[in-house]
């Protein structure tokens, strides 16, 4: 049986990032739809931009998948847009590809939770759990024995070590390094390049050692 057909939701950066992914794992993206696409030219990357969400009513959802090409930088308050639109869109019955490049190391032993996204370069090493909608960006490394919570972005080149556990919904800022067995709470916001020597139960912290932004002021 041939893979589903595929349309990503959302043609910004991470959008087109996770359509190539796509692509270089021979699955056919159809096109994107985005809210914003009103006056966006007609194609992005060779794939038609396909309207605004009610563009989908014109597929079958027994036949076409999506993907979410909606990115992140992290929201303390509450659940991130990237999951609200998801969600919204899986109550109407639409299921969600997980992604995975072809240049993804992705160990036997991990457990890759429902719509996942493992891009170029990446790294999950043997026991690790990436939880649901979660995105494992460019050239990130997700060490052995780690949880990633569901909804988390671990950003380019950002290193988990061994045994961390990151809650739902945290961003890991591209370059940041987490110590093995440090755990992040809920929707915790790491800056680009920080360290993350011990627990970080909420909030944002950033720098070398990583502190809590609002004691950098």
């Amino acid at each position: 049986m041939s893979a589903p057909s595929v349309i990503v939701v959302g043609a910004g950066g991470h959008g087109r990032v996770v359509a190539d992914a796509l692509r270089a794992a021979s699955v056919t993206v159809i096109g994107f739809v985005d809210t914003a696409a009103v006056g966006r030219a007609s194609h992005l990357d060779g794939h038609p931009i396909l309207g605004d969400d009610a563009a989908l009513i014109a597929y079958d959802v027994a036949a076409v998948m999506l993907a979410n090409g909606i990115g992140g930088l992290g929201e303390e308050s509450g659940p991130s847009l990237r999951q609200r639109v998801q969600q919204a869109l899986m109550s109407q019955g639409w299921r969600f590809m997980t992604v995975q490049h072809p240049s993804a190391i992705i160990s036997p032993s991990a457990d890759i939770g429902p719509g996942a996204q493992l891009l170029a370069g990446c790294v999950v090493q043997p026991g690790a759990n990436i939880g649901t909608g979660s995105i494992i960006n460019t050239r990130a490394v997700v060490e052995h024995d780690t949880r990633v919570g569901a909804w988390c972005h671990v950003a380019p080149g950002a290193v988990l070590c061994g045994n961390v556990t990151l809650g739902d919904g945290c961003h890991v800022g591209a370059g940041a390094v987490i110590r093995q067995g440090v755990v992040l709470g809920d929707r915790v916001v790491v800056g680009v390049g920080a360290a993350v020597v011990g627990n970080v139960t909420t909030g944002v912290v950033a720098g070398v050692p990583a502190r809590p932004l609002s004691e950098q002021r």
